[in-house]
């Protein structure tokens, strides 16, 4: 009896001792592999923080390239960013714009009502809606508020300043603002300075030029110095050559062309408060013009897209008619409305004589190769325009 419980202590102590051993194996085998796991990561760990510091340069890299983009971006120092900036803004313009816009004003397919018939071979000019700078009838690169940009629906804007839009006819071509280059170009220059031989003769440059025409600019007048002012409007410019040399510049010598005389022309003005009259200005800088009449206005036309025309033609070789038309209604697509007329029977002026004139108020009838859009304090933009040499003995509206 004895014996048999020496045999199960003996029996319990050789169990715990297994247990011991085999808790004593497991454990360092525990240890050994988190030992193995713990050296193995510490490897990778270094193999990720040498991944790491590439990223992290990669990174730095990558803000350092984008800051300079964008910093180049704000100051349009390279090409490249101004290409993608621009090919940014034709993707906002008529190809990808808000489709509703394009069908709502529809002025990429819009024809312009007339009013008087278009002469037979007669010149033209037609707005560029994607490239109104075309040099071709337009070059501006001079003025930098000029076509400023494009927007969604396909206007183009004019920002602030005194901006002024030669228009050429075809035949004429891009002809320079400069007396001297005038009167000395190798093909074709202009036939004179004095008003009495200008009548004779029929143009300042060639038989194309346009002589009865009807202007007309579709615009929305955005802002301006909203003052009754004389100054703050827009004018169709008709009739003349070159605005670039003032009368009082003008140095009396018989060999010398009076250039300042080359300004003579006729003024269709639309004030920021709706007004309409007629200027005309003898020379280069010499104005008649009415004074604004209360019931001579179309009303507001801020934030309005609106259709302006300025009709002048000769009555016959003494006197000219100036006509204005506008539609404020139907944003440029018409029925256009008159809202004055003026005849010049060689009467309206008092200082003609100064560039040779058979009298002080001698009506302008010969033709020119240069039509003016121009605006004092206005910003504003252009939906379409259009300049067409009529037959004003066919009136269609």
């Amino acid at each position: 009896m004895f014996q048999k419980s020496i045999e199960n202590t003996i029996n319990l102590l050789f169990c715990i001792l297994a247990i011991v051993i085999v808790i004593t194996i497991i454990d360092n085998t525990v240890y050994n592999q988190f030992s193995i796991v713990n050296v193995s990561g510490e490897s990778d760990n270094s193999k990720d923080r040498d991944k790491n510091k590439d990223d992290d340069k990669d990174k730095k890299d990558s803000r350092e390239k984008t800051k300079d983009n964008n910093k180049h971006k704000g100051d349009g120092d390279t090409s490249e960013t101004k290409d993608n900036k621009k090919s940014k803004e034709n993707d906002e313009a008529w190809t990808k714009t808000d489709q509703d816009l394009i069908l709502k004003y529809n002025y990429r397919n819009l024809i312009i009502p007339q009013i008087y018939d278009t002469a037979i071979n007669g010149s033209i000019y037609k707005f560029n809606k994607t490239t109104p700078n075309d040099k071709v009838q337009v070059n501006k690169e001079d003025k930098s508020n000029v076509f400023t940009k494009q927007n969604k629906d396909g206007s183009w804007r004019i920002d602030f300043g005194r901006p002024r839009i030669d228009i050429h006819t075809k035949d004429a071509g891009i002809l320079p603002d400069d007396p001297l280059k005038l009167n000395n170009m190798s093909i074709g220059n202009i036939q004179s300075w004095d008003f009495s031989e200008l009548k004779n003769i029929g143009h300042w440059y060639k038989p194309s030029d346009w002589k009865n025409i009807e202007v007309t600019l579709i615009f929305k007048l955005l802002d301006s110095s909203r003052s009754k002012g004389e100054e703050h409007s827009l004018s169709l410019v008709t009739k003349s050559i070159t605005h670039s040399e003032l009368d009082n510049e003008y140095k009396k010598s018989d060999d010398e062309p009076k250039f300042f005389c080359g300004g003579a022309s006729y003024h269709n003005n639309i004030s920021n408060e709706g007004h309409i009259r007629m200027k005309k200005e003898q020379f280069h800088i010499d104005y008649e013009w009415e004074r604004y009449n209360q019931s001579l206005t179309v009303g507001d036309i801020y934030d309005k897209i609106i259709g302006f025309k300025g009709i002048v033609y000769n009555i016959n070789e003494t006197a000219v008619k100036l006509e204005t038309w506008v539609d404020v209604k139907n944003q440029g697509k018409g029925p256009y409305k008159k809202v004055h007329e003026l005849i010049d029977n060689g009467d309206w002026g008092d200082n003609m004589k100064e560039c040779g004139a058979e009298n002080n108020g001698q009506a302008i009838t010969w033709g020119s190769p240069i039509v003016i859009i121009k605006a004092n304090d206005f910003k504003f933009d252009i939906y379409d325009a259009e300049i067409r040499e009529i037959n004003p003995h066919t009136q269609l509206t």
